[in-house]
């Protein structure tokens, strides 16, 4: 049998270089796949549960406060909130409202209507949210304090509301304050639209305006707190005012003549003119001067009705109605 024996002496140095390396290369291969298979089990483990269902990511809220800052019993008070999901899932709220410390039963919505609070109240909300899988984390609002409300006037008027030159007029207004606040009132009167700086009452007195003016009051209210919006009133345009008969006449007479003088103020200095509309036959009245005169004779015994009537150049009206007696001795 023969055999054949390789001369090594005549290795190329490939050879020679892959003898040489190869228990190298073995050790380092090795050691990689040492190294490398942890990451490759955590990734097939990730993958792995990528396939399977995740867990729910809780909503969350990223901010709540309440609105508006500043509140007065006018207001109602509204929950504003920002808040987001993970996975996109809609998200709703729970409220809770707290008053200076203590819950407010039954207030579960994000508004609170000013029935349920007054001036200097501590307000605050509670939020909860809710993707309907799970509840995240409340949080608790800053709190706002509620602030004095100013005074309102819901309407102001002058009365009368038909005036005369004679009439002293008087400013009344109807008023609001939800704290439940004295109110007290300043007031400006104007005149055919030219404010009257000195007259500040309540009344302005008769002399201050005539026939044809046109007058307004403005009203503001205080509570000592704060100032509520002055408000005016409707005009009132002065009428023309009647005459006055301010004297009283005798009602009988013992003697031959019955004299009696009418008198008369009129407000608005108009011209005034009488007219005798009822008395005894024979009975006078001068219809400028106001002088009334009677002859009497002895058939005019008995009592007479007597009507006067006083006017003024626009046609205003009084009147004045007595019984005279006639005796004879």
């Amino acid at each position: 049998m023969f055999t054949t024996k390789k001369n090594t002496s005549t290795l190329s140095w490939t050879e020679k270089r892959t003898r040489r390396d190869t228990p190298f290369l073995r050790s380092a291969l090795a050691l990689f796949l040492l190294m490398a298979l942890p990451a490759m089990i955590s990734c097939q483990k990730e993958k792995g549960a990528g396939e399977g269902p995740r867990a729910n990511a809780l909503p969350v809220i990223s901010a709540v406060r309440v609105v508006p800052e500043t509140p007065t019993q006018q207001n109602a008070l509204a929950a504003s909130v920002e808040g987001k999901d993970a996975d996109g899932d809609a998200v709703t709220y729970e409220y809770q409202w707290i008053k200076n410390d203590m819950d407010i039963p039954g207030q579960n919505s994000n508004v609170l209507q000013n029935t349920h609070f007054k001036k200097s109240d501590v307000i605050r909300v509670k939020v909860i949210p809710s993707d309907g899988k799970g509840r995240g984390e409340p949080v608790l609002s800053s709190q706002v304090k509620v602030v004095n409300s100013p005074p309102v006037l819901p309407e102001v008027w002058i009365e009368p509301r038909v005036a005369f030159a004679s009439d002293p007029l008087k400013a009344l207004c109807k008023t609001e304050d939800k704290d439940g606040d004295f109110v007290y009132y300043t007031y400006q009167w104007e005149k055919n639209g030219v404010l009257l700086s000195e007259e500040r009452g309540s009344v302005l007195e008769p002399g201050r305006f005539k026939r044809g003016d046109s007058v307004t009051v403005i009203i503001t209210p205080d509570d000592r707190e704060v100032l509520g919006t002055p408000k005016k009133s409707p005009p009132v345009v002065i009428s023309n005012s009647p005459p006055v008969i301010t004297s009283s006449p005798p009602t009988n007479t013992s003697g031959n003549t019955y004299l009696y003088q009418v008198k008369v103020n009129d407000p608005d200095n108009d011209a005034v003119t009488f007219t005798l509309k009822s008395g005894p036959k024979g009975m006078k009245i001068n219809s400028q001067s106001g002088q009334i005169q009677w002859d009497l004779r002895q058939e005019d015994k008995g009592s007479f009705p007597i009507e006067i009537e006083a006017s003024d150049s626009d046609g205003a009206k009084s009147l004045q109605r007595y019984t005279m007696t006639v005796e004879f001795k």
